[in-house]
């Protein structure tokens, strides 16, 4: 067995074509890794927004039938409980805002994990860690 000694780390230009072909192997294994785990985070957030897109249209819809159903209420003189119109458009702005901001956390780390799949596709993310192992 070889002794390990203080002597220096050598960067990937300095390696034999064995060493290189073996830190090749790890650097795509590792490319492929974190491609698989990139999409499937993308296809989860994707999937999520889709559901939100839903949540938001069932929640217009639900709405729109309850103010509907309130008119129906108050034409025909059936009104027993008084109904603060302004506070159910504040609730549906303020139930609006929250939703609009957890879309957006979703939305960005979509693109997050978009981007880095970009790098691994275009070589990009292989580059970087090539140049990583050459600045040891």
């Amino acid at each position: 067995m070889k002794q390990i000694d203080n002597q220096k780390i050598r960067i990937y230009d300095e390696c034999t074509a064995d060493e290189k072909e073996v830190l090749d192997s790890f650097r795509k294994m590792k490319l492929l890794f974190d491609q698989a785990r990139y999409e499937l985070f993308s296809y989860k957030l994707t999937y999520l927004l889709e559901k939100y897109e839903g949540l938001l249209e069932m929640r217009h819809e639900t709405q729109a039938l309850l103010f509907t159903l309130l008119q129906q209420i108050d034409k025909h003189g059936l009104v027993g409980i008084d109904v603060d119109y302004e506070k159910l458009g504040r609730n549906r702005q303020i139930e609006a805002d929250n939703i609009a901001e957890e879309v957006n956390i979703v939305k960005e780390y979509k693109t997050a994990f978009d981007e880095e799949l970009a790098l691994i596709s275009s070589g990009a993310a292989e580059q970087a860690l090539i140049d990583v192992e050459n600045s040891w």
